[in-house]
């Protein structure tokens, strides 16, 4: 075991006991980095990755008392964040399913604005669950409400994404 994995131990046997905020925040910073990575070659996206890696932190803090100081700190993080972005790409992946049912269902509206007609191109050049979200919005006319509750996601998160969506159509 090296030095440094050493201080992980011991920064995480004193977090288990103190629940000393600056204690984390080091443990996690010393690990940050290497778990983005880590977790962007998972998902294959910087920002899911950034969220699985948030998430991976949460569940340092809720799961504390599972680690054991025998053990070396980074193998048992990483395994927790392997299984977040498992956990989200299974999320992902079932997001996408209920939208390609939905887009099969619902009747597109006739395209006669010139906007929806580019939009219609600009559509073709996302994945799959990415256009289909953008089009059952802004083609279908779907409200957040409705495409929340078929994404199994709160209407903010929804909203959320469709704003990424279209930063990423301008840039």
């Amino acid at each position: 075991m090296t030095e440094s994995d050493c201080a992980d131990e011991v920064l995480m046997r004193r977090f288990q006991e103190t629940m000393d905020e600056g204690v984390f925040r080091l443990l996690a910073s010393r690990h940050y980095e290497v778990a983005l990575r880590i977790a962007e070659r998972r998902v294959g996206n910087h920002s899911t990755a950034q969220d699985a890696v948030q998430e991976a932190l949460i569940r340092v803090v809720r799961y504390r008392r599972r680690y054991h100081p025998s053990r070396p700190f980074a193998p048992w993080f990483h395994t927790i964040l392997r299984n977040v972005c498992t956990d989200m790409l299974r999320q992902e992946a079932r997001r996408r399913d209920s939208l390609q049912s939905l887009a099969e269902a619902a009747p597109p509206m006739p395209v006669s604005d010139p906007r929806q007609e580019k939009l219609v191109e600009l559509l073709a050049g996302l994945s799959g669950g990415n256009a289909q979200l953008l089009r059952l919005r802004y083609v279908c006319g779907f409200s957040l409400e409705e495409l929340a509750s078929h994404c199994q996601s709160s209407q903010e998160a929804v909203k959320k994404r469709i704003q990424r969506l279209i930063q990423r159509l301008k840039g």
